[in-house]
């Protein structure tokens, strides 16, 4: 199974906290996702191809055909690889502005998004997200 690498940005807590939920979902499936923080080397590596200035905005996900996929784009990748994600993904193909405009919506509002998020569930994302990035 091809690994798929989920960029996210590591001093945003709702960043954090939805990772951590896709890699509860990948943990019941075949663990093909790998976390990697934007700001790390390997972000800097695997985000070779964005410009610095772009690589904060949005979320990236670097799919098994090493290309980059970022913001709402990155949804059909990560859902192709986890269980029951066919549907997901489906969607996410057939109607992507949706996909693209909800994205940008909350990425646009994510620092009042992630106040929603209790300080118990971003400390425990962190704690997953500890466990599986290398």
């Amino acid at each position: 199974m091809s690994t798929v690498h989920v960029l996210y940005d590591d001093d945003c807590g709702f960043c954090r906290w939805s990772v951590a939920q896709l890699l509860r979902w990948d943990e019941r499936g075949r663990g093909v996702l790998r976390p990697v923080a934007i700001q790390s080397p390997e972000g800097a590596r695997l985000l070779a191809a964005v410009p610095e200035e772009a690589r904060l905005k949005t979320a990236h996900v670097v799919g098994p055909d090493d290309v980059v996929h970022s913001g709402g784009d990155a949804a059909a990748v990560v859902a192709d690889v986890l269980p029951a994600g066919a549907p997901v993904a489906f969607v996410a193909r057939l109607l992507p502005w949706v996909v693209r405009g909800g994205y940008s919506l909350i990425a646009g509002n994510r620092t009042r998004v992630s106040k929603l998020v209790p300080a118990g569930a971003k400390q425990r994302a962190d704690a997953v997200l500890a466990g599986r990035e290398p």
